[in-house]
């Protein structure tokens, strides 16, 4: 059972759900997991990063939003991933080198997440080999995504893109503005109005 206020039991049952369904894990070890999360919610267009400092948190979305995006030498923002509920989210070469940011991670709705400082995080890695090997899950996940998008900019035009975004990620249209889509196609709001009308 988890040991928490009732008010809180929804965000962490389903925070526990999305490690039990990775990683076998004894129930003792599970919450000491949960133990370290702590409740935190965002205002729309609320920023939780801090450019110049290092990410020292690793977030989990029970419900909403964050989008992660960095600028151009010109002002121009460029979307690098959206996290929406049940999914983790960090600047992740921050959060494993220590650097400083060099990316923004906003909400963009109101959104409530859980999140653990990085020293716990770490610590955890050392004592609990299940959550170890949920961390290799998450590494190999957020690398193949990645990977993956590097790639479709690399051989693909913007329909095939959009085309690809429709398939595999159809709430992002949904949920998202023209404007938010757009730049993370990397194309102009009006070249997506276009292609929603072809498509």
């Amino acid at each position: 059972m988890i040991l928490i206020p009732l008010k809180l039991k929804t965000m962490y049952t389903q925070l526990a759900k999305f490690i039990t369904d990775r990683v076998a894990i004894a129930d003792e070890q599970l919450q000491v997991i949960l133990s370290h999360f702590k409740p935190l919610t965002l205002k729309k267009n609320e920023v939780i990063n801090i450019m110049g400092q290092p990410a020292r948190r690793m977030y989990f979305v029970n419900k909403g939003c964050l989008r992660v995006y960095f600028l151009k030498a010109d002002g121009g923002e460029v979307t690098r991933r959206f996290a929406f509920e049940n999914t983790f989210s960090t600047s992740l070469t921050s959060f494993i080198s220590g650097e400083p940011l060099t990316e923004f991670t906003t909400a963009i709705e109101t959104t409530e997440l859980l999140y653990i400082p990085r020293d716990d995080f770490y610590r955890l890695l050392d004592v609990i080999p299940a959550w170890e090997k949920f961390y290799r899950y998450y590494l190999e996940f957020a690398y193949v995504n990645n990977t993956k998008r590097l790639q479709s900019f690399a051989t693909q035009d913007a329909a095939e893109r959009y085309k690809l975004l429709l398939k595999e990620n159809p709430h992002y249209v949904l949920r998202l503005s023209n404007k938010l889509v757009a730049n993370y196609l990397s194309i102009s709001p009006e070249a997506l109005s276009r292609l929603k009308s072809k498509i």
